[in-house]
């Protein structure tokens, strides 16, 4: 039996995983990224890592770079903090227990809280990759037929697989292609983001903002601050060189990753940021947002490195129901965009990549057709997903002052029965 070739079109934390998978199973991979490179687009910094994210990594990961994943992964108490808009503690709400775990963790075993460096963890999912992966390549279009799957590029290049996965994010051209009708809508809030070095404002912090998962205050208007910790156990170039020197991880020091977002009422022309907007102009956006607010929390965006500010609009995806496939599937943002207020995207993005490497290498092996493969992979994929998108829309629309999901707009996108999910806290 010819060995199977897979094409991954999407080289962020999805795309990556399951790439690193299919590499450890003697499987051919090739990756094609839109970006012209690793670092061109900014991305954010820290992500929550919960026991979804770290099952994942351990079982698609080499074992020398999933230690070097755990040398640089800060362990925070299991508590998102609510503070008032002084920065005084209002309550501490456990992230969850040994007897209380959320059921939007679908992994089995002990709640985990792991907060990451997004570039650091990147870095280490890019390693032993960079032969298979192309940056600056734009997927058009594919073109499917009874022997495989050809994905056509814009510079008029194409790449020949038996399955093309979709990992390219809210933008998918995959998606635009096998499902246009599922959409993608604007949320209506807007949030800035920046990066603060932890040593210019350890005096001004709340002792838990160091220690938590997550700090954040709200307003009368829903307008947030929140406050999420980096703190390296050990130094990304010194870990590497000591675990995995092929990483070549950069030293990265520790810092505060800040969020200042609400409707897009608040934000000048309406929310209409431009993306091309300078951080500069985009700090003292977000200090002048809590202006009515006590001094402290304007003073800590105060001390942000400048450069480091970016905005973005929130968006989500409405759940619809998937055809049956035969060669082409998705993962990640790319069919379950989900707003940040769980912190489950990236999570949720990583198990589908262990899921779907599973499906793929069962394929391999002869145990299982390749369409059975792909649809039983799907048919799981969207109802842990889609289960999460509506949570964190639940929960964007109480604490942001989201939009509600809108209703189905026809036979072919419909909402998949409501699953009762535990509520969770700003995890962002």
């Amino acid at each position: 039996m010819p060995k199977l070739k897979v094409i991954v079109v999407g080289a962020g934390l999805g795309g990556l995983c399951l790439a690193q998978m299919l590499r450890r199973a003697d499987i051919e991979v090739e990756i094609f990224e839109r970006d012209a490179g690793p670092w061109a687009r900014q991305q954010g910094y820290r992500l929550h890592i919960d026991r979804d994210g770290v099952n994942a990594l351990r079982e698609v990961l080499p074992d020398d770079l999933y230690r070097l994943f755990e040398a640089t992964a800060m362990r925070p108490l299991p508590f998102t903090t609510i503070v008032d808009t002084g920065l005084k503690e209002l309550r501490r709400m456990p992230s969850g227990g040994p007897d209380r775990a959320p059921r939007h963790w679908l992994a089995e075993g002990d709640p985990q809280h792991v907060n990451v460096d997004r570039t650091t963890l990147r870095h280490i999912l890019l390693t032993g990759l960079q032969d298979v992966c192309r940056f600056g390549a734009r997927m058009l279009r594919y073109e499917t037929d009874a022997e495989g799957v050809t994905a056509v590029f814009s510079d008029g290049s194409t790449a020949r697989g038996d399955i093309l996965v979709g990992a390219d994010g809210i933008r998918s051209a995959v998606r635009r292609q096998r499902l246009p009708e599922a959409r993608i809508v604007d949320t209506g809030v807007r949030a800035i983001y920046g990066r603060i070095p932890i040593e210019r404002v350890r005096h001004l912090l709340p002792g838990q903002v160091l220690g938590d998962v997550f700090t954040v205050a709200s307003d009368a208007r829903r307008v947030f601050f929140g406050l999420g910790p980096v703190v390296f156990p050990n130094r990304p170039d010194v870990a590497s060189g000591r675990i995995a020197p092929q990483a070549g991880l950069s030293s990265q020091e520790d810092y505060v990753v800040c969020i200042v977002g609400g409707r897009r009422e608040y934000f000048p022309g309406d929310g209409a940021m431009p993306r091309e907007a300078g951080g500069p102009a985009l700090q003292a956006l977000s200090i002048g947002m809590l202006d009515d607010w006590p001094e402290a929390a304007g003073t800590i965006l105060a001390h942000g490195d400048p450069s480091s500010f970016f905005a973005i609009e929130m968006h989500t995806s409405v759940p619809c129901d998937l055809e049956e496939t035969f060669r082409v599937t998705l993962l990640g943002d790319a069919i379950h965009v989900m707003t940040p207020t769980l912190g489950r995207g990236a999570n949720v993005a990583m198990r589908d990549a262990a899921l779907l490497g599973h499906a793929i290498v069962a394929v391999e092996r002869g145990e299982v057709g390749l369409a059975l493969a792909l649809n039983a992979y799907e048919r799981e994929m969207t109802d842990y997903g889609f289960s999460v998108v509506r949570e964190s829309a639940a929960m964007g629309q109480r604490l942001m002052g989201q939009d509600p999901l809108p209703a189905q707009r026809s036979h072919r996108v419909a909402f998949l029965k409501r699953r009762s999910l535990q509520p969770s806290v700003f995890l962002l």
